[in-house]
């Protein structure tokens, strides 16, 4: 059965990174289902994942690549990869992200720790990017995406917030320099997105994850947190040819606690 109708994205090709957990796998399948050939990239094996999105379709819309992007060497192998089958990535979501392992306390954490995390969060991301984008301005399109942190915490470990909030600048300035190119740059500022993330971090702190859920929900001025789906929506419409007027946003996602300030 062929779930996909629109086809909008018919032709591209798209990157999700950390695309194998929570809001990945979201914006794989969001993806997949408007037509684009979803490359998977996970540090673990996605490929239950990319059977179980392309078991609805009558062709391949979504291909597991198993790449550690915190590794240079990792992430050019997988754009040559990408380039050989695919001809390029035409949209990149910056999503992979990982809390490292406890103590993240900022005084207590270790540069070592601090640094593995930043290694994925942000050098990650930008590897990425930098790979992304000749093929981009060689096609006259593109679309550069970030899953970013709001400037202030409340609770969000440090390494997380130092590698995740610099998107928020980082999307401006791209958006500076690459529209002329056609390429467009956004950041989904995430807070109060229930996902398996949240659920870890929880665990960690010995916190009642019933109990944390209900808070967190009543945080939230919608009455709830966000679902890993509509978050998917939001950065498939940044996706989509309808938003090329849109660049250099920052759309903060938070139930309306509004970090951003």
């Amino acid at each position: 059965m062929n779930k996909g109708s629109s086809g909008f994205l018919k032709k591209k090709v798209s990157l999700v990174t950390g695309g194998a957990g929570g809001i990945g796998i979201a914006i794989c399948k969001e993806l997949a289902n408007l037509g684009s050939i979803v490359y998977i990239c996970d540090i673990k094996e996605a490929k239950s994942l990319a059977n179980e999105i392309n078991a609805g379709y009558s062709d391949v819309r979504a291909i597991p690549i198993k790449t550690d992007i915190s590794n240079k060497s990792e992430v050019k192998n997988m754009f040559e990869q990408i380039l050989n089958e695919h001809g390029g990535v035409d949209i990149l979501i910056n999503n992979a992200a990982t809390f490292g392992e406890p103590p993240l306390n900022f005084l207590e954490i270790s540069y070592e720790n601090f640094k593995k995390i930043i290694s994925v969060d942000l050098s990650g991301a930008i590897y990425c990017t930098i790979a992304a984008i000749p093929h981009m301005v060689k096609k006259g399109w593109g679309k550069i995406m970030f899953s970013a942190a709001p400037l202030t915490s409340s609770g969000i470990p440090a390494p997380y917030l130092a590698g995740k909030s610099g998107f928020i600048g980082l999307t401006k300035y791209l958006s500076e320099k690459l529209r002329k190119y056609g390429i467009g740059t956004f950041a989904v500022v995430l807070r109060h997105i229930y996902t398996p993330m949240i659920q870890k971090v929880m665990e960690s702190r010995n916190i009642n994850l019933k109990d944390a859920k209900k808070n967190l929900d009543e945080k939230s001025l919608t009455g709830r947190m966000a679902t890993t789906e509509e978050i998917a929506k939001m950065f498939a419409y940044f996706a989509l040819p309808i938003s090329d007027h849109m660049s250099g946003q920052t759309i903060l996602a938070d139930g309306g606690i509004s970090y951003l300030r």
